[in-house]
């Protein structure tokens, strides 16, 4: 049987005029849009709470601790800090003579060029006269007579290589192979005479400390300092407090707050050490645990059976 035209039309248009008595989609209020995940939001979030309050008590009751900023040595206990330059004037001068072939280097060899450009010819020519101005200071530096004979041979070296470059008006690669290859012996050994005098400041100022502080204190102390990326590796400060405490490592009693130049932020890099370090060891037996990435051990597992690029 045939449905009547009438009823036909009726069943095409009645889902049309249910859905316009609905309210339209766009204008409802998703549910989960504003609601917070019980578990990734709300109790994770809570974690992150808990964990800065933790932070927040380790730093509110600090025991004693050394922080090292720039040229100083810093004891900081019950409340007071004592400060000692631990890198003498001797030591900027070495470090600043020893600077001047790597300066030659970076401004004959960046960006590579065979002819020298108008705008590299006025810096080399400012940085011949800066280092003729400072070659006639020499003699009234802290340097002892084989030192000043050294930082002689350092200019003179630097200085012939400058005149040869705007003399030509090119830059000859072998000429700047011959200079830095005699120069690294004479430079390492500023290297040496400045690390001595570090390294105979922090001998020093640790044993007077030490007699100040209590055994317990001494056990307990923390070592922060702060530095660039590039000397992390091997840190001539780091390597001192690891031979004091006996350490394997930077990370547990020594903490190097990497590119971190404000004492706030270093600070707070102890507090996580400290907290970490009880955590890992809490729950894993090993409190340096927590200084590796938690995913380490089971990344490396699965790439070992599962290995790339096959």
């Amino acid at each position: 049987m045939r449905t009547p035209k009438r009823w036909a039309l009726f069943l095409i248009l009645a889902p049309l005029f249910a859905l316009s008595n609905r309210a339209p989609v766009f204008a409802q209020e998703p549910a989960a849009a504003s609601a917070q995940d019980p578990l990734l939001d709300t109790l994770n979030g809570e974690f992150r709470t808990e964990y800065q309050q933790a932070l927040a008590a380790t730093l509110a009751q600090p025991g004693p601790m050394i922080l090292e900023e720039g040229d100083n040595l810093i004891l900081v206990r019950n409340g007071e800090r004592t400060s000692v330059n631990i890198k003498p004037a001797g030591y900027h001068e070495l470090k600043a003579v020893a600077h001047i072939p790597l300066a030659l280097y970076v401004m004959l060899s960046f960006p590579p060029e065979t002819t020298i450009s108008a705008d590299r010819r006025e810096r080399l020519q400012h940085y011949h006269d800066l280092m003729i101005s400072a070659y006639e200071s020499l003699p009234r530096r802290h340097f002892t007579p084989v030192q000043l004979q050294r930082q002689k041979m350092i200019f003179n070296a630097g200085l012939e290589l400058l005149r040869r470059a705007l003399g030509t008006g090119e830059v000859s690669a072998a000429a700047l192979k011959i200079f830095t290859r005699t120069v690294s012996p004479i430079l390492l050994s500023n290297v040496a005479d400045a690390t001595a005098l570090e390294m105979r400041e922090l001998y020093a100022t640790t044993a007077a400390w030490k007699k100040q502080l209590t055994p317990a204190e001494w056990n307990s102390l923390h070592v922060v300092m702060m530095g660039p990326h590039m000397p992390r590796d091997q840190e001539c400060s780091i390597q001192f407090f690891e031979r004091l405490f006996h350490e394997r490592e930077e990370g547990e009693r020594i903490i190097y707050a990497e590119s971190l130049w404000n004492e706030k932020d270093a600070l707070n890099l102890l507090a996580t050490h400290v907290v970490d370090e009880s955590a890992g060891q809490a729950f894993f037996g090993d409190p340096m645990r927590m200084h590796r990435d938690l995913l380490a051990d089971a990344a490396k597992a699965y790439l070992d059976s599962h290995p790339v690029g096959k």
